[in-house]
């Protein structure tokens, strides 16, 4: 990439001229800096209307460090980042007019903080200045698809982590203030480009969380989204979504799901629940609240959705 080289180009400019024998330290992490640098060469590919063609890509990272050793896993003199043809083409989509508002409001949120300590003098001439260094979404990008889980509740469904560092800001994510974040259109197409998850069960997981959403909405049932957004045991959150569905149909209406549907999105046979169950939960969670932030009944009933918070172990 032209612009990179030139970056890196001037940075050696300045280094030398300032009689620096090293080079400064990377504007970014690693994997964070990958990232930025695919984004902005698929964005130009897009506006450019090139080859449209998406590839994987593998980075490696030489280190000259003299702590670096080969023995040693902790610091290795190379580290080798791989992206999947999977995680290309879902980067690829994101820098279109279709996707590129929504992915920008949540990634911009996932910097690293840059806590008041560790600020640099102003006037620095090394890049970046204040800017943070890591990016918490990009780099769990490499964790896919094994992660998803996480993946979609720290940054889809704005599920706040508990860790012992101050500068991450997925600490400090709420859903009771970020529900405008929740974006199904983004959800879709990690399911479809990340997941490989086929259209049909899609589909399935979109109208249950519309069936849901406006049953949630209409009968005001803040008890029965709660148990569908918190419940852990399956039998439990099953046992919740049949008292909801028969009620329902109590007053005359049609039922909010039958059983094929249903078994599609949580179960592997009748009764049987899918080892995914909870990623299931969450997807069709997404969709629901995206549909009662629109409606407005999230707004009027923002106590409802739990404070939860999770650990990680980084």
């Amino acid at each position: 990439d032209l612009a990179f080289l030139e970056y890196n180009r001037r940075v050696l400019d300045l280094a030398q001229k300032a009689g620096r024998t090293k080079m400064p330290e990377a504007r970014s992490s690693a994997k964070t800096l990958l990232i930025e640098t695919l984004l902005e060469i698929e964005r130009r590919r897009w506006e450019e209307a090139q080859d449209r063609r998406p590839s994987s890509v593998t980075a490696y990272l030489l280190s000259n460090s003299g702590q670096s050793n080969p023995l040693d896993e902790r610091n290795p003199p190379l580290d080798i980042y791989h992206l999947p043809l999977e995680i290309t083409s879902f980067l690829f989509s994101l820098v279109s007019d279709a996707y590129r508002s929504e992915w920008n409001a949540i990634t911009e949120r996932a910097w690293q903080m840059v806590l008041p300590a560790k600020r640099k003098k102003k006037g620095t001439d090394e890049p970046g200045g204040d800017r943070p260094r890591r990016n918490f979404l990009y780099e769990d990008l490499f964790n896919l698809p094994d992660n998803v889980r996480k993946f979609v509740r720290r940054y889809l469904l704005r599920i706040p982590v508990r860790n012992q560092r101050e500068d991450d800001p997925r600490r400090l994510h709420s859903l009771r203030d970020e529900a405008s974040l929740v974006s199904w259109k983004l959800t879709e197409l990690l399911l479809r480009e990340v997941i490989g998850v086929d259209k049909e069960r899609i589909e399935q997981i979109r109208d249950l969380g519309d069936r849901l959403a406006a049953y949630v909405s209409t009968e005001n049932d803040r008890r029965f989204f709660t148990a569908f957004f918190s419940e852990r045991n399956y039998d439990l959150f099953r046992n919740a979504l049949i008292k909801a569905n028969l009620a329902h149909v109590k007053r005359g209406n049609p039922p909010l799901i039958t059983l094929d549907p249903y078994i599609q999105v949580f179960e592997e046979g009748n009764e049987v629940a899918r080892p995914d169950w909870r990623l299931a939960r969450d997807l069709v969670l997404i969709r629901m609240i995206e549909q009662l932030y629109n409606l407005g009944w999230l707004g009027k009933n923002i106590d409802v959705l739990p404070e939860t918070v999770e650990s990680t172990e980084e």
